[in-house]
């Protein structure tokens, strides 16, 4: 069988898992259910309450595209050790192979629909009067999105990474916290471990390593300060490939 037709084979099994998986709904629910606990007061607020329109849309696409792509992961992969379905898909070298890749393109899927998801519902603060617009470029609103899709897709492979070197049964809870703290931004805390290490040593090198760390930062393309250059796209297509050749090195020396 070629490497083609494996991938593809991974692909159908993990596009039908992903559709009947609950982790997977819950994702698309959460977002759509802050949206009708906030209809009330976006419909019925008064004058004193404002809602900015900007802010909602990406605050949903937070919770959605970021947090909702690593809760999907999570419990995708989550399934996999528990049910033995990884023992099922990965007995070759290729077939091995073949899983990873399948799910680090389910993570790609999955971060773009929950992104245009999100997007639709963060639409909602328009019924409502008490609508304010920031004065945010529709071209730059759009950027942030495509940001927040691009790192949740790059927290949710390098969580399946996680899951991986674990190896071991997981509970709802345990996915849950998972998701929440990959969503948190747990990749950047450990790539400023260096500038940790640094500080008792020399402040200055801990300085430097600082301000070389920050701007490779995944959550430098959520803040404030907004990145709009390549960065936005090459840095997480950069990390996703480090942690798929690291999985695919991890999945091909675990025992099944």
């Amino acid at each position: 069988m070629s490497a083609m037709t494996t991938l593809a084979n991974q692909l159908r099994s993990a596009f039908f898992l992903a559709s009947r998986d609950a982790y997977v709904k819950g994702a698309f629910v959460l977002p759509a259910l802050l949206v009708a606990l906030s209809l009330p007061v976006l419909l019925f607020s008064n004058a004193n309450v404002h809602v900015m329109f900007e802010g909602a849309v990406l605050s949903l696409i937070r919770v959605g595209a970021l947090f909702g792509t690593c809760l999907s992961m999570a419990g995708i992969v989550t399934h996999d050790i528990s049910s033995g379905g990884l023992r099922a898909a990965a007995l070759t070298g290729r077939g091995r192979g073949g899983y990873v890749a399948s799910r680090v393109i389910l993570a790609l899927v999955l971060a773009v629909l929950l992104g245009v998801w999100s997007v639709l519902l963060g639409m909602a603060p328009l019924l409502g009067p008490r609508v304010v617009f920031e004065g945010m470029p529709a071209g730059e609103l759009a950027l942030r999105v495509a940001a927040h899709v691009l790192v949740g897709w790059t927290y949710a492979v390098f969580g399946m990474l996680l899951l991986w070197l674990a190896r071991s049964p997981r509970g709802f809870a345990s996915a849950f916290f998972a998701a929440v703290i990959l969503g948190a931004g747990v990749l950047n805390a450990l790539l400023l471990v260096p500038v940790a290490v640094l500080i008792p040593l020399s402040q200055e090198l801990a300085f430097g390593a600082f301000q070389l760390i920050v701007p490779i930062l995944p959550s430098s393309l959520l803040g404030d300060a907004f990145v709009a250059d390549a960065r936005l796209v090459v840095l997480p297509v950069a990390y996703v490939i480090v942690f798929w050749a690291l999985s695919r090195r991890v999945m091909a020396r675990a025992p099944l």
